[in-house]
């Protein structure tokens, strides 16, 4: 009997990991520019906010070779562009199709971490949250003017 052979090779699994990455970043940008610009504060929780999503997925031994901080701002800076040219009913519908499980609730909570980087959410950046959160098939979450206590 031959050993059992891995469901997905390695590179499959970095590939797959890559674009989830890219999508919680496109999440992130989506809700940071949604009230028509993008803050200093927002693109730091951004960069936290993701680094310990992809800390979680894959160790903080592997950290920096999918979420490297200036990795993190490429893609960000992509992503605006990739919003601006695409619009945002595609852009969501990408998002959504590069996530899978647990990784949609992860941007949900990514995004909400990035509207309230500056302590308040703006009327524009609620209705965002909830366009992202029915994209990815979640309910919207209840989300108050200022950031909970």
């Amino acid at each position: 009997m031959s050993p059992p052979r891995p469901l997905f090779s390695a590179r499959a699994a970095r590939l797959k990991v890559g674009a989830a990455m890219r999508a919680l970043v496109q999440a992130a940008v989506f809700l940071a520019s949604a009230d028509g610009h993008v803050e200093e504060p927002e693109v730091e929780a951004l960069v936290d906010a993701l680094r310990a999503v992809m800390a979680r997925l894959v160790g903080d031994e592997r950290l920096d070779d999918y979420a490297k901080v200036s990795t993190l701002l490429d893609e960000a800076r992509g992503a605006l562009r990739h919003l601006a040219t695409q619009g945002e009913t595609p852009y969501l519908e990408g998002v959504a199709r590069a996530l899978e499980g647990d990784l949609r609730r992860d941007a949900l909570d990514v995004a909400q971490q990035v509207v309230f980087a500056d302590g308040q959410a703006s009327e524009a950046e609620r209705a965002a949250v909830t366009r992202l959160a029915s994209a990815l098939g979640l309910p919207p979450p209840e989300l108050p003017t200022r950031r909970p206590a």
